[in-house]
């Protein structure tokens, strides 16, 4: 999936966590994934999400989707990191993901 990330955000995220943002983009791809609308940190002028995902390691990613001088918008991602405990369960399906907000992308 093409996705966008700001260089110095990028920068940060791999010093931090040692994972680039561009594994955002594996995430969005992994059919599995889970997601939810990340209501704390949203804006009137920008919804961001939270998704749960397979890039080789199960990974927790928060994009926004933004213009792209095109009609369609690309998910710029902000922040990706390894899934807590809690978080893997949700993704393989050993918690309730509706109760925890969360919904499955591609419903098997």
């Amino acid at each position: 999936m093409d996705v966008t990330w700001d260089p110095e955000k990028n920068k940060k995220n791999i010093a931090e966590r040692q994972l680039p943002l561009s594994l955002g983009g594996l995430v969005l791809d992994d059919e599995m994934r889970i997601e939810r609308h990340d209501k704390k940190h949203s804006t009137p002028e920008e919804d961001r999400w939270q998704t749960i995902g397979k890039a080789g390691k199960v990974l927790f990613t928060v994009y926004t989707d933004v213009a792209n001088g095109t009609l369609r918008e690309i998910p710029r991602i902000i922040s990706v990191r390894l899934a807590d405990m809690e978080e893997k369960r949700l993704y393989y399906g050993k918690r309730d993901l509706q109760a925890a907000g969360w919904y499955r992308v591609n419903p098997v």
